[in-house]
């Protein structure tokens, strides 16, 4: 399949190197407003250039295309895509509020013949593998606990070129880390516990002194209550003094703890210890990205497949939301109103 990559700066340098060990899938051109960046992708890829999408369909036959543009275009691009026929595949967050977002978007998925894939990247972690055969062996029981931790000396930077932060300015990223790391926390919990939220608290704010950056939240402690009373704690931070990742989930018979690449499972009295090297320190992920876009390939010869990650993509946007929603209210709780009925792929 023929593809291009629609926004060519940090993150679609984690899909380049997944897509250069793919043999199903080839980078054709790259569509860009920044001229740096268009002049990146020409002279170190040999990718044709555009500055629009619109430029972009009208020069080139295509069978898909990868957004990995700031979260306010998503939406737009999309559909786009959908309505040209194309394969989308779509950086998180995925499904975002507006008069262009949840309905008109749903509506091309269910109507149109190709496949939607939401970018879920951390799922593809080799430790993260691992956690989740553990947690989901008969032997684990029912998750009874997890406690999940992102903490980070400051946002991710994008290029030099073009607003490198980007993701601290509203009106682009639609949020602060709850909007941007908060996605890979909430799909990542359904994942890895095989549950659905069913109500959701937060509180969210700023916990470093930044005068530069006073719009958007640097930190969120988000709350998800399981339908049997079970509950998911998420912490989020732009505001450490060191950056860390760690998950830890409690069921009946056994736990797993992962901090960074070591693995700890204790069940039967008996405790395992391991070493998995995923690259948490490295923010491209791209020893992820193959695992994932072969993933893609998949389900685009499996479209069955779509409906499964379109509910995770929607009931993660409805956490989000209503974390937004309970953040402003003092933390209360909220329920979450998932759709009963979500599109599926048309053979």
């Amino acid at each position: 399949m023929r593809g291009a990559i629609i926004g060519f700066g940090a993150i679609a340098m984690g899909h380049m190197a997944g897509y250069a060990g793919i043999d199903e899938l080839d980078v054709v051109a790259v569509v860009d407003v920044s001229e740096d960046r268009r002049r990146h992708a020409a002279e170190e890829f040999g990718l044709r250039t555009y500055a629009t999408f619109d430029e972009l369909t009208a020069n080139e036959t295509l069978d898909f295309v990868d957004i990995c543009t700031p979260p306010s275009s998503h939406t737009e691009l999309s559909i786009k895509g959908l309505e040209g026929d194309l394969h989308v595949l779509c950086e998180k967050p995925v499904f975002l509020p507006g008069d262009a977002g949840y309905p008109d978007l749903m509506r091309l998925i269910g109507e149109s013949r190709r496949i939607f894939y939401p970018s879920h990247v951390y799922k593809f972690a080799p430790i993260l593998g691992s956690m989740k055969s553990l947690t989901s062996a008969p032997g684990f029981g029912t998750v009874r606990a997890a406690n999940f931790r992102t903490h980070r000396r400051g946002h991710a930077v994008g290029v030099a070129g073009w607003r490198p932060d980007w993701r601290r300015e509203r009106e682009i990223s639609l949020g602060g880390i709850l909007r941007d790391h908060g996605p890979h926390s909430v799909y990542l919990a359904m994942n890895m516990t095989g549950q659905t939220p069913v109500a959701v608290s937060c509180l969210a704010g700023r916990m470093r002194d930044d005068n530069r950056h006073v719009d958007t939240e640097d930190t969120a402690m988000l709350r998800l209550r399981l339908p049997d009373d079970a509950e998911i704690s998420l912490a989020l931070t732009w505001a450490s003094g060191h950056r860390n990742t760690g998950y830890s989930i409690a069921g009946e018979s056994g736990s797993v703890v992962v901090e960074g690449d070591n693995l700890t499972y204790s069940a039967d009295g008996k405790i395992i210890r391991t070493v998995i090297e995923s690259g948490f320190d490295d923010p491209s992920h791209k020893d992820w990205f193959r695992d994932m876009l072969l993933d893609f390939v998949d389900v685009v010869a499996r479209p069955e497949r779509q409906a499964a990650l379109i509910r995770e993509a929607v009931i993660t946007a409805l956490v989000i939301e209503a974390g937004y929603e309970s953040a402003a209210d003092g933390g209360t709780w909220l329920d979450l109103d998932v759709p009963a009925t979500l599109p599926t792929a048309r053979s």
